[in-house]
């Protein structure tokens, strides 16, 4: 399934839980976010080009399926990592947290999820 497409939040769930277990402890910032517009802009072609958007700041990820990469976290920080397609979803293994993104229909369906932990967020776009 293509992915290439601009998705606009439509609802979360945990997202705020998500936030702290993060290390986001700012009421600011976790009770701020659910009121933003979240704006994932997707462009696949050979490679992929993953861009979010919120409020004042924006991050972009280029990668191609199976090739190790350099990728920013939404805190700015660097990692290397193999993005994957399995099953119709992206896999990226952040430092912190496994992410996840699919189309179903006309929604993006994205799920972050801490490893051995029950913190768990999913947004619909």
């Amino acid at each position: 399934m293509a992915f290439t497409g601009r998705y606009v939040l439509e609802l979360h769930d945990n997202y705020e839980e998500f936030l702290k277990a993060h290390g986001h402890t700012n009421n600011n910032d976790s009770k701020g976010h659910k009121n933003y517009r979240i704006i994932t802009d997707i462009y696949q072609n050979d490679s992929f080009r993953l861009t979010k958007s919120l409020m004042d700041k924006t991050w972009n990820n280029t990668f191609t399926i199976g090739k190790e990469t350099e990728l920013e976290t939404l805190d700015g920080k660097t990692f290397k990592a193999t993005v994957t397609l399995d099953g119709g979803k992206l896999k990226i293994q952040f430092p912190k947290y496994l992410y996840t993104a699919e189309v179903v229909g006309d929604n993006l369906i994205e799920v972050s999820m801490y490893p051995f932990s029950l913190v768990k967020c999913k947004k619909i776009k």
